[in-house]
């Protein structure tokens, strides 16, 4: 059984494969939320994946890294990331910068100095980032920023300096890869006319598409990729990097990443399964992935959020193809 620990707001990232892609990973995954982590003890034969760390009160962690202990002395369990061990975005940011890894450098707002190398974008070590935060240019621009309200509001602000160039194409990009265990397999690659990639398709060209498919084919980075995760202490996630003159360029990896985001279509433009079929597959090739062995009370947790986020999904996929429909609509 395949126990996969995460924050209660965070139960989301494999919802898409669960219900829709894979039905059969139901039979041997679990989702534990992190209140609920103490019935592992419990268990006598699994995989425990810890995630969502950098969401964590200091006191979480500790009781996490607490019971993780505890579960190290049950041979039948193996333990995938460590809630304390693990790197989070900053510590590993300085990690590959200080071995040559990394171009760009990542600061604590109380650690900057005149070594500062401009534009630089303020940032929440927590979570993800979704909406484009603004280029600073200058110090002056920067401490007026950390200033603001909405700088204060972030838990752990962290000072990154801005790296990347469009390729002669005119696009950056920002590849994706996943760690699932001893196995890698890549994901996609974004690609945007701006700096900050978020994933879309809406601009890219036929020979993007093909670039893409390439690059998940050949999955060219896995061994490069496989020491980042090392370095990083993890053995799940999704590392997201682009590549400067030819080089690896690590902008973080995310121990709860959305595996897929949105419900299968009639209007879908690529077919999702295999990216479902490969995540699955690694998934239930782990050690005792497949051993059936869990609690009553774990097994009623699950099915009650996974019944929550089947009704999540299947609202968010009849606004897809309401959306659709309109637009076509109003096309004609």
């Amino acid at each position: 059984m395949i126990f996969y620990v995460t924050h209660r707001k965070h139960a989301y990232t494999h919802a898409v494969v669960l219900l829709y892609h894979r039905t059969d990973l139901q039979a041997s995954f679990r989702l534990v939320r992190y209140e609920d982590a103490g019935l592992l003890r419990g268990v006598r034969a699994g995989v425990v994946i810890w995630s969502d760390m950098d969401r964590l009160s200091a006191e979480e962690l500790k009781r996490a890294a607490d019971l993780s202990a505890e579960l190290a002395r049950q041979t039948g369990l193996t333990q995938l990331n460590h809630p304390t061990a693990s790197l989070q975005r900053f510590d590993l940011l300085r990690v590959l910068r200080d071995d040559g890894g990394n171009y760009f450098r990542a600061f604590r707002p109380d650690q900057l100095n005149d070594t500062v190398r401009y534009p630089v974008f303020i940032r929440d070590e927590v979570g993800a980032l979704y909406e484009e935060p603004p280029l600073l240019r200058d110090r002056p621009a920067l401490d007026a920023a950390l200033a603001r309200p909405d700088g204060r509001r972030l838990a752990r602000p962290i000072v990154v300096e801005m790296t990347g160039t469009p390729w002669p194409d005119g696009y950056y990009r920002k590849f994706a890869a996943y760690r699932v265990g001893d196995k890698t397999y890549a994901q996609h690659i974004a690609m945007s006319k701006s700096w900050f990639v978020k994933n879309s398709n809406q601009e890219l060209l036929p020979a993007h598409v093909d670039e893409i498919r390439a690059y998940i084919a050949e999955n060219p980075h896995a061994g490069q990729l496989m020491q980042v995760f090392e370095k990083a202490r993890m053995q799940y996630g999704r590392v997201d990097y682009t590549l400067t003159d030819g080089k690896l360029t690590v902008f973080e990896i995310n121990s709860n990443p959305t595996v897929l985001s949105d419900p299968p279509t009639p209007f879908a433009t690529y077919d999702p399964q295999p990216f479902a079929d490969l995540h699955a597959d690694a998934l239930l090739a782990l050690p005792q992935a497949t051993a059936q062995d869990s609690l009553p009370e774990i097994d009623a947790a699950h099915r009650a959020a996974l019944a929550k986020l089947r009704r999540r999904y299947e609202f968010k996929r009849l606004k897809l193809v309401l959306q659709k429909i309109f637009r076509r609509g109003g096309a004609s």
